[in-house]
């Protein structure tokens, strides 16, 4: 058996490789000259000029300046030594929360992302995690909402009338005129307003109304923004964060954890109430492990229901019981039927609106949930006016809810 002998490198490689070390040798001497050389030349000139010892303050007697030098060396390599080693057997100090705020960094498969441009203030934070039931079509007759009102309210008032004694939601609810009997009535509620300012305000000047605009707690400046998102004719919500089920996702800050609290889960949902005004309920941001979560949902939902707001589960969880626990509480409660937006694509946006209006049509009522993305803004603005001329009914949530509950009426009174 005869050996294979290596292949010879040829001239040029060799040339090449001969080169190279030329050029690491001139880059070696350019560094030394440049940057070793003087700080060894002031180095030598300020050792040149240093006194032999030093007086050590308070100790009234004199070192050896070499001494001097040699000890503070000693004492920075021990205390870096000390420090690496504390590191190393105890770990790093955790970093601490400021005051009762969450933050998960964010896996990017599982989310839906902003787009880039969008005068986004608190990063990349995900817009909401992408729910596997994007249709969601409940499997018994009685509309969902429809249960458990009675307590809250009674009889509904004409569409121009407030009353003082109605739950803030009716008060806060935007008016617009009783659909024709019969019509197939859809909400479009869009998520995540009031972060990326461009696209938001995007979606409430350029969208025909009314939608409802859920913003969310964390946005900067919503007092303002809400007030220009109404003066537009569409109705406003707030979007809660709620701890999603991967703990890699981003949820933002303050969002709402299964480990929490009763009192800190208290507390956290008040700063979200009060972060500004107008508003006719909330809906969940992300959410598939806290909507999960009985008692953490009757904890967060009994503060909803002593404002009088209505409540709306988006369902990023397909074994959520938010809604449930809500009717429970004789709470006005909705479910998301349709998500627009899992991909930012014109084609599937409209394919989710086409499921949208069957199932409108089917069951009289769809509500539908999307984000301030390019794909639905370009959809909407033509696709809802088309809608209204095919006999669809664009209403604000709280018309939805409104409907249900006028629904239940009749059937209880027959």
């Amino acid at each position: 058996m005869t050996r294979k002998t290596s292949k010879p490198k040829t001239k040029a490689r060799a040339k090449a490789k001969r080169r190279t070390k030329r050029h690491q040798a001139v880059h070696q001497a350019l560094w030394l000259k440049v940057f070793v050389a003087p700080i060894v030349r002031l180095w030598t000139v300020a050792w040149s000029k240093a006194p032999k010892s030093v007086r050590v303050p308070g100790l009234d007697s004199v070192v050896d300046t070499r001494h001097a030098v040699g000890f503070l060396v000693v004492l920075g390599l021990a205390i870096g030594g000390g420090y690496w080693g504390a590191q190393s057997l105890f770990g790093s100090a955790p970093v601490p929360r400021v005051g009762p705020s969450y933050f998960i960094q964010q896996k990017l498969s599982d989310v839906i992302l902003p787009e880039p441009n969008g005068n986004v203030v608190h990063g990349a934070r995900a817009y909401e995690e992408k729910v596997a039931d994007a249709v969601y079509e409940p499997p018994h007759e009685t509309p969902p909402g429809a249960e458990g009102i009675e307590p809250q309210i009674a009889s509904l008032p004409p569409a121009h009338e407030v009353q003082g004694d109605q739950p803030l939601w009716l008060r806060n609810a935007l008016v617009f005129s009783k659909p024709p009997e019969g019509a197939p009535i859809i909400a479009i509620v869009i998520d995540d307003m009031g972060v990326d300012r461009k696209r938001s305000q995007h979606m409430w000047e350029d969208v025909p109304g009314p939608l409802t605009l859920s913003f969310m707690s964390y946005a900067n400046d919503l007092p303002s923004q809400t007030a220009a998102a109404r003066a537009r004719g569409h109705e406003l919500m707030l979007h809660m964060s709620m701890e999603p089920s991967n703990p890699d996702i981003d949820a933002g800050p303050n969002v709402l954890m299964t480990s929490m609290g009763d009192g800190e889960l208290k507390n956290l949902v008040a700063w979200g109430l009060g972060r500004f005004e107008g508003f006719v309920g909330v809906n969940n941001h992300m959410g598939s492990r806290f909507t999960e979560d009985a008692h953490a949902m009757r904890v967060v939902l009994e503060q909803v229901r002593q404002r009088g707001l209505l409540f709306l589960d988006s369902r990023t969880s397909p074994k959520s019981v938010g809604s449930r626990v809500a009717r429970e509480l004789g709470m006005a409660a909705l479910d998301r039927n349709v998500f627009l937006d899992n991909e930012n694509d014109v084609a599937k946006v409209l394919m989710q609106l086409n499921e949208l209006e069957r199932l409108a049509r089917k069951r009289g009522v769809a509500i539908a949930i999307g984000h301030p993305r390019d794909a639905t803004i370009k959809v909407l603005k033509t696709w809802i006016p088309e809608a209204q001329d095919r006999g669809l009914v664009i209403v604000p949530l709280s018309g939805v809810m409104k409907h249900r509950i006028a629904v239940k009426a009749v059937r209880n009174a027959g």
